[in-house]
């Protein structure tokens, strides 16, 4: 805010509820008066024209020389020699056409007083819809002014007064910026949507041979043209202004941004900036006193007016409104003026004094302190903040304790009826949840969604299931195929949903995760979680026995072996020959899994022709093998080992197949990038020739463009291809991750669960396929660390530099760090970093003792 406010000398208001905008003010001896008095011109949107001359302070109704309705918006005034005589004439743009007026005095009413006629000399209708013009002598013409009309499209038209000259078309094009003529290097400066500033010679325009008439110019032929220079400046151009001084070789190109203030040099140097600490909204250069400076006006939109000495900071004022245009006039012989008008028609002309600025601050009322006053006023304040601060014993409990308990009832076995496939009419083993909710405190809650989240292959017929007027002492069951449906549930209420396996992979895990959201009394979000326990008859059915199978494992333990008809009774299998030691079981996607008990010893093997088969046989039956010896107990418990060796081959197989498929993608992506652009510089160079006035031979360019067209959708669809296969190869990958697990932990006597898990985080089985990081460097990573810290044996080990997460070329290096991490953990390894830090601990000390 300024210290002091402007004068004001003269003011009007042109016209009600009409619109003016940046290029709708101009000032000029428009009327070519012999005392060549300047004149104000206003144009609205709303199409009509106004000429004021301000002769005496305050103004009065006679300053309006003329007023005159155009058929059409304004978009822009500007006055200059646009006849062949020496003459001044008003130039206004339309939305479609250009008019070049000239504004006279009637001399046949001299005796009722001085009127004003504004008569059409030509115009030129516009083939696009323009957005500003310029005016100047170019081609170094003198004493004649041409127009230059910019279109929103992009598009520069020229005029040679009555005449159309050329147009030509801006390269790089986005939307349209300010326009300006810079006579001393015949140069059109503009602004692109980059934040460039750019200039583009009259003569290089000139030259081109297209779009020579009117006739081309409506076709929309334009040659794209090579700015003679740019500059950057980072900021959205608000406004450009060319000021020259006495010296025409002195020019300055001054260009207003949103935040900024740059002086640029006839070549598209800086010559200096100057960053505002406010937003402008218009500015005028103008000739200084000092020389080698330039002096300017820039005004804002908190109604201040700076003046600027170059970067110096020479003036301030206030404004009566926030101007979108400013101008210098002369009114008598008195220079000085400053004429500016806002967007809703004021037109105020003042200038610059020292008349104080009405918002000055109040001055300080000063009066005695009461000091006892003070003392009581305080004694209520810290009575009314021991009041807020006091606990509040009616204010209800906040406590992590949710709401209501979910129960899953256990699911005894498959429907009768499963879920048919939609095209082939295949019906899918299917189980039916009930879900009981069993609410802890009496107060009904409005709305509780539960939502289920099964993997592959498992899908629910519905996701989600809303519960309403949950709450109370009712037990509310619901049971669903969980899709978006609301219901209504009462006391007895009832609702279902189903899951069923469709048998596209081998399934890893049989639980599926349910959590039920809701909103507490207090307004809080809350959620509570728990799962769902599939049974494995919805994994596998039982089937005939298998003698030879590709891959075997074999488990110890140290009891007698049990009868597997018995644990497996749910699955209804039969034995073969009379022998209960043997059951087989045959998965929805056509594995067969055989497991044997040995007739004379503790041991039991599980075989099949798939590797990742075997896990969730292995998982249910020591699960199973658990559950029997905890329920008839024992003075041993059950201990359960696998003697070796870890199968680490096949495991690495299926590291080795994925690893294959990333690379295979990463090479098509390549591939597919450099189509796309070898078929994006096919189209320009394409386009380039249709637009040629006399084009070449297309030289088999188009029949380039059809074979890259067609290797592009091929590589697609290689590329969609191989992400499905890859998506394959992640679930095969994280489920020989888990079985590998289960069987190291069986394998190692020292590992307990708490190292398991540090395990388990390393060698994770959460397997996806992301471009920037994938599972073998992340691997690699960590398992590069375990064995640099708390499985290393020397200090070369711990020396070691910690592995790269990029992309290896084969898994080589990975193969072998796993392999030395299974072998050290078999041999008593542990993964603790209490073990890591007594190993440093004891070598430091080793290290004092022996310096000593």
């Amino acid at each position: 805010m300024s210290l002091f406010k402007s004068r004001e000398w003269w003011y009007t208001h042109a016209g009600a509820e009409e619109e003016y905008d940046t290029c709708n003010l101009c000032v000029g001896n428009v009327d070519n008066s012999p005392d060549k008095l300047e004149k104000i011109v206003v144009g609205s949107l709303q199409g009509i024209l106004r000429i004021y001359c301000p002769r005496t302070k305050g103004g009065n109704h006679e300053d309006m020389l003329l007023e005159y309705q155009t058929d059409s918006p304004i978009l822009g005034l500007d006055i200059g020699r646009l006849v062949g005589d020496s003459g001044l004439y008003l130039a206004i743009l339309h939305p479609r056409k250009v008019t070049v007026c000239s504004v006279s005095v009637d001399t046949t009413t001299k005796d009722t007083g001085t009127f004003y006629n504004i008569s059409q000399i030509y115009s030129h209708k516009l083939e696009r819809t323009a957005c500003n013009m310029c005016l100047g002598s170019f081609g170094s013409i003198k004493n004649k002014d041409f127009i230059c009309v910019q279109s929103m499209d992009g598009m520069m038209s020229f005029y040679e007064q009555d005449s159309f000259a050329f147009a030509r078309f801006l390269p790089q094009f986005l939307i349209p910026g300010p326009l300006c003529y810079v006579p001393s290097t015949d140069t059109f400066i503009t602004s692109s949507s980059s934040n460039f500033v750019e200039a583009y010679r009259y003569q290089t325009l000139a030259v081109s041979t297209e779009s020579e008439s009117k006739d081309q110019m409506k076709t929309g032929a334009g040659k794209r043209l090579r700015v003679d220079w740019k500059t950057n400046i980072g900021d959205n151009v608000v406004d450009i202004k060319i000021f020259s001084g006495a010296d025409d070789n002195a020019t300055t190109i001054f260009v207003l941004g949103e935040h900024n203030l740059f002086a640029l040099r006839e070549n598209g140097v800086i010559r200096f900036m100057k960053k505002f600490d406010f937003n402008p909204s218009c500015f005028y250069p103008y000739g200084s006193l000092v020389e080698g400076t330039v002096n300017m006006l820039v005004a804002n939109h908190s109604r201040t007016c700076y003046v600027w000495q170059d970067t110096t900071l020479a003036w301030s004022s206030s404004f009566q409104h926030v101007p979108v245009n400013i101008r210098i006039l002369t009114v008598g012989s008195l220079k000085g003026h400053i004429v500016t008008l806002d967007e809703t028609g004021k037109i105020y002309v003042s200038y610059l004094g020292t008349d104080p600025s009405l918002q000055t601050a109040a001055p300080v009322e000063r009066r005695e302190i009461n000091y006892d006053e003070k003392d009581q006023e305080m004694a209520k304040l810290q009575q009314v903040i021991r009041e807020c601060t006091k606990p509040i014993e009616h204010a209800p409990k906040i406590t992590d304790q949710p709401d209501f308990s979910i129960f899953v009832e256990p699911v005894n076995g498959l429907d009768v009826v499963g879920v048919k496939h939609e095209e082939s009419d295949t019906e899918y083993p299917t189980v039916t949840v009930k879900i009981n909710l069993r609410c802890s405190s009496k107060i009904s809650l409005d709305k509780v969604t539960l939502t289920v989240a099964p993997e592959v292959p498992f899908y629910a017929t519905q996701r989600s299931v809303v519960l309403t007027n949950v709450g109370g002492n009712s037990m509310d069951s619901m049971s669903g195929s969980l899709s978006y449906r609301t219901y209504n549930f009462g006391p007895t209420s009832l609702a279902t949903f189903s899951l069923y396996n469709t048998g596209q992979r081998v399934a890893s895990d049989l639980t599926v995760p349910l959590v039920a959201h809701y909103t507490n009394n207090h307004s809080s979000p809350r959620s509570v979680h728990n799962s769902i326990h599939l049974p494995l008859q919805l994994v596998c059915s039982a089937a005939c026995p298998e003698k030879s199978a590709a891959h075997k494992i074999t488990i110890e333990t140290n009891k007698p072996a049990m009868n597997l008809l018995e644990l497996f009774s749910e699955m209804n299998c039969e034995s073969e020959g009379g022998q209960n030691g043997c059951v087989a079981f045959k998965t929805v996607s056509g594995e067969v899994i055989t497991l044997l008990a040995a007739k004379n010893s503790q041991k039991y093997r599980i075989q099949s022709n798939s590797f990742i088969a075997l896990y969730i046989i292995i998982q249910q039956f020591l699960m199973k093998l658990r559950r029997h010896f905890e329920k008839i107990g024992g003075t041993q418990p059950l201990s359960v080992t696998f003697p070796g060796p870890v199968p680490l081959q096949e495991y690495f197989d299926i590291i080795d197949s994925r690893f294959e498929l990333r690379l295979r993608q990463r090479s098509y992506r390549e591939m597919l990038s450099q189509r796309a652009q070898q078929f994006r510089a096919i189209q320009r160079r394409l386009l380039t020739r249709f637009k040629d006035k006399t084009p070449s031979p297309l030289q088999n360019m188009d029949t380039l463009l059809e074979g890259t067209y067609q290797q592009i959708l091929a590589l697609a669809d290689a590329d969609l291809q191989t992400t499905k296969a890859l998506e394959e190869a992640d679930h095969a990958l994280s489920t020989a991750t888990k079985l590998m697990l289960l069987l190291v932990k069986l394998w190692c006597p020292n590992l307990d669960d708490k190292q398991a898990t540090v395990l388990q985080s390393c060698l994770t089985p959460d397997v996806n396929s992301s471009d920037d990081v994938g599972w073998e460097e992340m691997v690699d990573a960590s398992i590069t660390m375990l064995l640099r810290t708390c499985l290393a044996k020397t200090t070369k080990e711990q020396s070691v530099g910690a592995a790269s997460l990029k992309l290896p070329s084969d898994t080589t290096k990975l193969k072998k760090h796993i392999a030395l991490l299974l072998e050290r953990l078999n041999k008593g390894g542990t993964l603790s970093l209490n073990t890591y830090a007594d190993k440093v601990s004891h070598r430091n000390k080793d290290q004092i003792e022996s310096g000593s």
